[in-house]
């Protein structure tokens, strides 16, 4: 049959591969660990000779490696007192440059209102040349609001209170009550006893 002799072919194909497999093989088993330590030691006699340090070596030993130690924590104390005196002293500069920067930015602030109070300050006065109270109370209110702790702009405002006081007899409370706290913060001020007399009417 036809099929026949392909069977055959195989049968052989597989005898054969199984005789490679049995053979020894070409190439020699790689040198491990436990190889090369057994042929040193058939090298050697059959024997390895270790030897055993003395007392005073170990202790040698031993003191040499605490040295190392401390030599190592106190290179990293060192290193840390370094680092942070660095740190301390570059966190002052930048404190000391913010202080700089705040106080800078605070004057400006203080020009800049001392600047837009001015503006209302000369309405006030104009207002104050024309008779016209209301108008001037009303320009220094603005001026104080802008610089409320101002003793000229406070001043002014005291003065318009107490001429309308007099005048039209309006904001007479008002005025009492400013000058009686500017006399307790400016005692020495003696122009404030001119303004408590114009408004006699609420002493």
């Amino acid at each position: 049959m036809a099929g026949g002799g392909s069977i055959q072919g195989m049968r052989t194909s597989l005898s054969n591969n199984k005789r490679l497999l049995r053979k020894k093989s070409l190439f020699r088993p790689e040198r491990t660990f436990l190889s090369l330590k057994s042929e040193y030691i058939e090298s050697a006699g059959g024997e390895i000779a270790l030897k055993k340090a003395t007392k005073s070596q170990l202790r040698a030993i031993r003191l040499k490696i605490i040295k190392e130690k401390e030599g190592e924590f106190y290179t990293i104390c060192i290193t840390l007192l370094v680092l942070l005196s660095i740190i301390g002293l570059v966190t002052y500069n930048v404190s000391q440059s913010n202080n700089i920067t705040k106080a800078d930015v605070e004057k400006i602030q203080l020009k800049d209102k001392a600047e837009r109070s001015l503006v209302y300050i000369l309405k006030g006065d104009n207002w104050l040349k024309e008779r016209s109270w209301h108008n001037a109370i009303f320009e220094y209110e603005i001026a104080n609001k802008i610089l409320p702790n101002d003793y000229v702009i406070n001043h002014r405002l005291a003065n318009a209170y107490s001429l309308r006081c007099e005048n039209e007899f309006k904001d007479c409370l008002k005025g009492k009550k400013l000058v009686d706290r500017l006399i307790k913060q400016f005692p020495q001020k003696t122009e404030l006893l001119e303004l408590k007399e114009r408004l006699e009417y609420e002493y």
